[in-house]
């Protein structure tokens, strides 16, 4: 019974055996790659939802003390409690986009709360016809967001929001 084992080396792997490790080692690798992503999106979430929150919390805030002036190409309105709310249901149904902290070249659209937050748009030109709006948040404590957005654009807050039921002259 002696020679039955002199045959097997336990330093020698076979193709078989390197497959697995191979397999193993994707295996983990996918698996470290999944659980990162995972954390990326969940925080982007919790971004997301914290910014939506602060500026909820802010539109209240102008509604209750009418406080929201806009600024437009140097010109000042007083916006007006319809449009605030109009504003925040734009920005805040239309989730497409992705965070960047790079704002655009360019005057911005200034919207003042009245309790230390300033929400500032960007108009993106994108595709051919098509154009994103850059969103720049920053709430009372200095909490800052910024975002692209796809579905929404500066045209549309403008003209729906700003142009009309508001008055010119805030102070």
């Amino acid at each position: 019974m002696g020679g039955l084992y002199e045959n097997v080396r336990k330093d020698q792997t076979t193709k078989k055996d390197t497959w697995v490790y191979v397999v193993m080692a994707a295996a983990v690798c996918l698996l470290v790659i999944g659980v990162a992503v995972g954390v990326w999106v969940l925080g982007y979430q919790k971004r997301f939802t914290k910014f939506i929150s602060n500026l909820s919390n802010s539109t209240t805030y102008a509604y209750n003390n009418n406080s929201m002036t806009a600024e437009i190409d140097g010109q000042t309105i007083e916006v007006s409690a319809e449009n605030m709310y109009g504003i925040f249901a734009y920005l805040s149904l239309n989730k497409s986009g992705r965070e960047s902290s790079k704002p655009p070249a360019g005057d911005a659209v200034t919207l003042d709360y009245g309790n230390g937050a300033i929400l500032k748009l960007w108009d993106m030109p994108a595709e051919e016809g098509h154009h994103d709006m850059f969103i720049q948040y920053t709430d009372a404590q200095g909490y800052a967001y910024s975002y692209i957005s796809y579905k929404t654009t500066l045209e549309t807050v403008v003209v729906r929001y700003l142009t009309y039921g508001n008055d010119e002259g805030g102070d």
